[in-house]
């Protein structure tokens, strides 16, 4: 069995950082923080601080909204 780097595509989305995208490429996947954390190497609590980053730079109320504004599906 040989392992591989599947990370998510995450498109730029001009505001974010690139840890803030990662971290919403993940979410979008369905990951848990925990699991995002453990993909990135980060504590489950600076993966909520990025995601609450982005919600605010994109106007997101909740993490449901933050993921389609993410895809697309909204506009910011």
């Amino acid at each position: 069995m040989v392992a591989r780097r599947n990370d998510p595509e995450v498109a730029d989305r001009g505001v974010l950082t690139l840890r803030e995208r990662q971290a919403l490429g993940y979410a979008a996947l369905g990951h848990s923080n925990k699991l995002i954390a453990y993909e990135l190497g980060l504590s489950p609590s600076t993966v909520a601080t990025h995601l609450s980053q982005a919600a605010h730079k994109l106007g997101a109320r909740s993490r449901v909204e933050l993921i389609r504004i993410f895809q697309g599906a909204e506009e910011p």
